[in-house]
């Protein structure tokens, strides 16, 4: 009797059965007891040698430049951590790689050999770089990018229905015009909230003019600079913002405010991520909450798939955002 054997029984996926095996949350009471019954039914016990053989993952952290990946306060800290956790859980042993700009070489100095998964941290990685993870003979899954039209695993934020909800909280509180906060970095995650952005504008009528646009390095002082030079040749703005993640919004703010705006009495803003710093931002931000720990969580989960399943491929994760309510927005009257 094999997991999957009892899964096809208990009409539940494989990763069900794995998760009532390693005794983890994560199903309902009923499939976990169905599951025990047709285990105890069918005398399943679990492979102690396979349990005895300690895994290695290695987690390649990416830099093209180093902006989001370094410079986006705690956003990475939180996947690594509950990667770290999982890792513990499962008794895996887990390594670091930080590649600086050359993804290619890093990827042929891994060995592979006593490497059973790799997690790549993708959040910089370009189309052009995808290629080279074909190379990869080991279950591999990407982070923070969803490598789309090619045939790997990935966990990526639903950028679209993240915006959406973002530009739907801003309409509600009755704002007819819009300016966007964006970056001049081009990485996947912007380039789909660009384009969300512009398409959920026109659905909840919300008007934008290109001049409206701003477009400034993705970090907090990058941003605060670059808006302040903004501002000083910019007459009016809209009654609202949306900035494409937290380091760019809050730096706005202080140029704001340093410019005579008040926030969110003359601009409502809204961000993106929810690092550590928009609780403590003046006025506190807010924002869009990616479930960080979640991606880091389901990471492993993944590759435990991907080494128990070799058809387990080209399964591709899509996590929403959450709206936190803060004072850096209020109604437009």
């Amino acid at each position: 009797m094999t997991v999957k054997e009892i899964a096809n029984i208990a009409g539940v996926s494989p990763a069900a059965v794995s998760v009532v095996l390693n005794d983890k949350k994560g199903v309902s009471d009923e499939t976990r007891k169905k599951v025990l019954d047709i285990m105890q039914k069918y005398n399943y016990t679990k492979n102690k040698r396979a349990k005895a053989y300690t895994k290695n993952i290695c987690f390649l952290k990416y830099k093209k430049h180093g902006m989001l990946v370094e410079q986006n306060e705690g956003f990475i800290a939180a996947i690594l951590d509950a990667i770290e956790g999982e890792c513990r859980s499962e008794g895996f042993n887990l390594s670091m790689v930080i590649s600086d700009n050359n993804f290619s070489e890093t990827l042929k100095n891994i060995n592979f050999d006593v490497c059973d998964g790799l997690i790549v941290l993708g959040t910089e990685l370009e189309e052009e770089e995808f290629k080279w993870l074909s190379k990869v003979k080991k279950p591999c899954i990407v982070l923070d990018n969803a490598v789309r039209n090619y045939p790997y695993n990935s966990i990526a934020i639903n950028n679209e229905e993240t915006v959406y909800c973002a530009l739907s909280h801003l309409a509600s509180l009755g704002h007819k015009s819009i300016a966007y906060f964006h970056s001049n970095v081009s990485i996947a995650n912007f380039e789909e909230r660009d384009q969300a952005f512009k398409k959920y504008c026109r659905k909840f009528n919300l008007d934008f003019k290109p001049e409206n646009q701003f477009n400034v390095t993705p970090t907090l002082i990058g941003a605060y600079t670059e808006m302040k030079q903004y501002l000083a040749s910019c007459d009016t703005l809209p009654k609202c913002a949306f900035a494409d993640n937290d380091s760019i919004a809050i730096g706005a703010i202080k140029a704001l405010k340093e410019s005579g705006y008040h926030v969110p009495k003359d601009i409502s803003i809204i961000g993106f991520d929810d690092i550590h710093f928009s609780q403590i931002s003046t006025p506190p931000l807010t924002t869009m909450r990616i479930p960080k720990k979640l991606i880091g969580t389901l990471a492993i989960r993944q590759i435990c798939d991907m080494i128990e399943y070799s058809h387990f491929n080209d399964v591709k994760l899509s996590i929403g955002g959450e709206l936190v309510l803060r004072s850096s927005t209020s109604s437009a009257d």
